[in-house]
C-alpha cells in the first residue's frame, strides 16, 4: 500500500511573499480572489490595511506583509487575496500569489511551537518537493488588543 495516503494530515494553500512560500490550512480558506481596492477603515489598528466588500459582507484586510516583518510595496493586479476564517472572524490577506494546494504528510510537517519557539505566527514548516514553506497560523494573526480595536473600528464605521 502506498504509505503517504495514510500519513497525509491535512491539506494546505501555498501562497508567496517576496518569492518565499507561506501556507494556510485549507479548511480555513474560504476563497482566492483577485485583489480589489480596499477602503480605508478609521480606528483600525495598524495591522489592518483597510476592508473590502465581498458580496455584501464587510471583510477587514490585514497586512501580512508587516506582520512578517516584510517591506510594502504597492498592490499589482497579479496579486491575490485569499479570503480565511481566523476563528473569529474572515480576513482578506494580500499575497503576491496563490500556487496551488499542497497534500501535507505528517512527516514533511515540524511543529513550530517545539522547534521554533520563536516564531509567533507560524504553526510550522514543511517540507514538500525540495521547498521550505511557513505554515501560518492565522489564530494568532491579531492579538487581544488588535481583535478589539478592529471590533471598535468596525462598529464605529457602522454608525
Amino acid at each position: 500500500m502506498n504509505e503517504s495516503i495514510h500519513t497525509i494530515t491535512d491539506q494546505i494553500v501555498v501562497f508567496t511573499l517576496d518569492e518565499q512560500l507561506y501556507a494556510l490550512p485549507l479548511p480555513t480558506v474560504a476563497r482566492v480572489i483577485h485583489a480589489v481596492e480596499i477602503r480605508h477603515l478609521p480606528k483600525a489598528p495598524e495591522i489592518i490595511s483597510g476592508i473590502i466588500n465581498i458580496q455584501g459582507q464587510i471583510i477587514p484586510v490585514a497586512d501580512i506583509r508587516k506582520r512578517f516583518g516584510l517591506a510594502e510595496r504597492e498592490i499589482e493586479l497579479n496579486d491575490r487575496m485569499i479570503i480565511a476564517d481566523t476563528g473569529k472572524r474572515k480576513v482578506a490577506l494580500f499575497v503576491d500569489a496563490v500556487t496551488g494546494i499542497k497534500d501535507l504528510a505528517t512527516r514533511q510537517f515540524v511543529n513550530s511551537k517545539e522547534e521554533l519557539p520563536f516564531a509567533g505566527y507560524i504553526r510550522g514548516v514543511a517540507k514538500i518537493d525540495d521547498e521550505l514553506i511557513l505554515i501560518y497560523d492565522l489564530e494568532q494573526f491579531l492579538s487581544l488588543d488588535e481583535e478589539k480595536g478592529l471590533e471598535h473600528a468596525l462598529k464605529t464605521k457602522n454608525k
